[in-house]
C-alpha cells in the first residue's frame, strides 16, 4: 500500500490532532530506536575470564550504563500515547456536546483504565460525568470506552490499555520509565561444543524477561584450555511497573503504538477498528496549512518496522556486496558497495528477496545476478558522467 492508498475519510475534523501527536510518538520512538541499536552495537558488557578448578569460566566484567536519554524517551513515547486517547476522547465528548467544555467539566474527562465491570460503572456514575451526556453509561461513546477496558480481557494486566496507565502513572508521578540492559540468552556457537551457559536460547523465560546482568555473574564455562567461540545475546529490557516483569522495550512500544493507532482511537471515534489505519510517519517538523491533505504523503511503516529494515539492509548490503562481486569484470566491491549505497533500504531488501528466491536455481541465479550486476555498472557509469564542476562552486 501507498502513502496514497491509505482512507482516512473516517476521520472527521475535529479528531485531526491525533495524526500529528501520532507522528510526534513516532518520531521519538524512532530516536530511542536509534540509540538503542547505537548502544547494543558497541558491546554492552565486557568479559573476564577466571580460572575454577578445571574449569575456565566466563564473567561480567562491566556493564556499560545506558544512557540516561532512553528511559526518557521511552517515558515520552508513553506519555504521548496516552495523551492520544485523552485527546482524542475529549475532543468526542466536546463534539458530542456540540460547545467547548467549561474548566469544571473538562476535570471530568478521562480515558479509564479499569480492571473489573462495576469500577467502570461507579467511574460513570461519577457527579462530574453525569452531568455530561456524551459519558451517560449505554450511550455510544460509553459503549467504546468499555471496550477499550483491560476487563475484557482475560488477563487484563496484559491489555494494552493496562499497561500504558501502568507505564504513564509511573512517568508522570514518580520516575521515569525503568529500563535495564539483560541477558537474553548465551549459546555455543559450535552447539556440540563442551560449554556450559547461563541462559540457553532453549530456556529462555518469557521474552525481555532474560537474566539481570552485573559485575561478577558467570555466563559461561568450559573445560581449562579450551577455546569455544559462543555468542551473547543482550537486550534493553523495560519493566511493567505492576507486574515487575521485564519485556523488550522495542517491542512493548510497537505493540502499544500499534493499539493506540489501529485500534483504540478508531474505536473511540467510529465504534469499531475495521478502517484504514492511521498512518504513523508525518513531518510534523514543518506547518501543514491542510494536515488532512498530509495525509496523503505520510508514511506506513512505524518506526519499529522502520529499524527492523535497517538492521535486515545491512546484512543484505554485506551478503550482496559477497555474492556480486567476485562474478563482477570490474573493479567489484566498491562498485557494488557505491551502487547499494545509493539505494534505500526498502530497494535494498527487495533485491536481496530476488537473490533469495533463486538460490537453488543455477540458472535462475545466474540471470539475477547479471541483471544486479548491470545495475551497479549502469549506477558507476552516471557517476562518471558527472564533471567535478556539476556541483557548484564552494
Amino acid at each position: 500500500m501507498s502513502p496514497s492508498d491509505a482512507d482516512c475519510s473516517w476521520l472527521p475534523d475535529h479528531q485531526l490532532h491525533v495524526v500529528a501527536t501520532l507522528a510526534h510518538v513516532d518520531h521519538t520512538i524512532d530516536r530511542l530506536l536509534r540509540l538503542t541499536h547505537d548502544y547494543s552495537e558497541q558491546g554492552p558488557v565486557t568479559f573476564a575470564e577466571v580460572v575454577n578448578g578445571d574449569r575456565s569460566e566466563i564473567v561480567v566484567k562491566a556493564v556499560a550504563p545506558l544512557p540516561h536519554a532512553i528511559p526518557r524517551l521511552v517515558a515520552d513515547a508513553l506519555t504521548q500515547l496516552r495523551a492520544a486517547l485523552e485527546h482524542t476522547l475529549y475532543a468526542e465528548v466536546e463534539a458530542g456536546l456540540g460547545r467547548p467544555l467549561t474548566e469544571e467539566e473538562a476535570r471530568g474527562v478521562e480515558m479509564p483504565a479499569t480492571t473489573d465491570a462495576g469500577t467502570l460503572a461507579k467511574w460513570f456514575r461519577d457527579g462530574r460525568r453525569r452531568r455530561l451526556s456524551p459519558l451517560h453509561a449505554g450511550t455510544p461513546l460509553a459503549q467504546r470506552i468499555e471496550r477499550l477496558q483491560p476487563f475484557q480481557r482475560r488477563d487484563p494486566d496484559e491489555h494494552p490499555m493496562r499497561l500504558l496507565a501502568a507505564y504513564t502513572n509511573l512517568a508522570k508521578h514518580r520516575a521515569p520509565a525503568v529500563l535495564e540492559p539483560r541477558l537474553g540468552a548465551v549459546y555455543p556457537d559450535d552447539p556440540r561444543s563442551d560449554l556450559t551457559v547461563a541462559l540457553p536460547l532453549k530456556r529462555r523465560p518469557r521474552p525481555g524477561d532474560g537474566l539481570p546482568l552485573k559485575e561478577g555473574d558467570v555466563l559461561a564455562s568450559a573445560p581449562r584450555g579450551a577455546r569455544i567461540p559462543f555468542s551473547v545475546v543482550t537486550t534493553v529490557s523495560l519493566q511493567r511497573p505492576h507486574t515487575k516483569e521485564w519485556a523488550i522495550a522495542a517491542q512493548e512500544l510497537q505493540l502499544l503504538e500499534e493499539w493506540v493507532r489501529t485500534i483504540a482511537v478508531p474505536v473511540l471515534i467510529t465504534g469499531g477498528h475495521t478502517v484504514s489505519p492511521l498512518p504513523p510517519q508525518l513531518d510534523i517538523a514543518v506547518g501543514h496549512e491542510d494536515l488532512r491533505g498530509g495525509l496523503a504523503t505520510a508514511g506506513l511503516e512505524p518506526a519499529g518496522v522502520r529499524a527492523r529494515d535497517r538492521l535486515m539492509a545491512v546484512v543484505a548490503r554485506s551478503g550482496l556486496v559477497e555474492v556480486l562481486a567476485p562474478v563482477s569484470e570490474v573493479p567489484a566491491v566498491e562498485t557494488v558497495r557505491d551502487w547499494l549505497d545509493s539505494l534505500d533500504d526498502q530497494a535494498v531488501l527487495e533485491r536481496a528477496v530476488r537473490l533469495g528466491r533463486v538460490r537453488d536455481q543455477p540458472a535462475e541465479l545466474i540471470d539475477v545476478c547479471r541483471e544486479l550486476i548491470a545495475e551497479a555498472m549502469s549506477h558507476r557509469e552516471r557517476g562518471s558522467q558527472i564533471s567535478p564542476t556539476d556541483g557548484g562552486a564552494v
